[in-house]
């Protein structure tokens, strides 16, 4: 963490210089505030969706209705966090545009500009989803938060692809272990 006007920041985790709404595959992982279970119960592997949960695997889906430039690809509601796979594909095939080699390579990296400016960013596609979320499930749940942030990773290539895809299909099998799980954080407190 760094101090700006007196204040911690935490850096931001985004890569230097990408071009968050260029074509690519982006891992997205999204928490609750004080990653509080809201949205399901892994029973025997399996996510029960409770109401709010239902609310964000929706809202999920209609994001394609309201970006067209977005294609949803795996994705999985959690107890207190969302997976998922989001496609930009503003000029063909996403995945063989990424650059593969350093920053600077072909795809991604342009001049550095305000995300949020961008209609078809991942930035732009996320403060609508938790806008969208937090108002409707607000209706049914007051407490409801998201955490203030959201993790991403450019998905580079077909090899780092299936394996996110296989993560992401496979994590409430590991619910017991995983580190989003408070159970898991209370352990490594005490």
């Amino acid at each position: 963490m760094t101090l700006f006007e007196n204040k911690y920041r935490i850096k931001s985790t985004r890569l230097k210089g990408w071009d968050y709404a260029s074509d690519g595959w982006y891992f997205v992982t999204i928490c609750t505030g004080d990653r509080r279970c809201f949205f399901s119960d892994v029973v025997a592997g399996e996510m029960q969706l409770s109401a709010e949960g239902r609310v964000a695997k929706n809202n999920w889906c209609e994001i394609t209705n309201y970006f067209q430039n977005f294609q949803l690809d795996e994705f999985i509601i959690m107890p207190n966090h969302i997976h998922g796979i989001l496609v930009i594909h503003q000029s063909g095939d996403a995945i063989n545009r990424v650059s593969t080699d350093k920053i600077g390579g072909r795809g991604g990296v342009t001049k550095q500009h305000n995300p949020m400016l961008s209609k078809d960013s991942l930035s732009r596609v996320i403060r609508w989803y938790k806008g969208r979320c937090k108002y409707e499930i607000g209706k049914i749940n007051p407490d409801f938060s998201w955490q203030p942030r959201f993790d991403d990773r450019i998905i580079r290539d077909e090899n780092s692809l299936t394996q996110v895809r296989h993560y992401i299909v496979g994590n409430p099998l590991k619910w017991q272990d995983d580190s989003e799980n408070p159970a898991n954080l209370l352990s490594k407190e005490s």
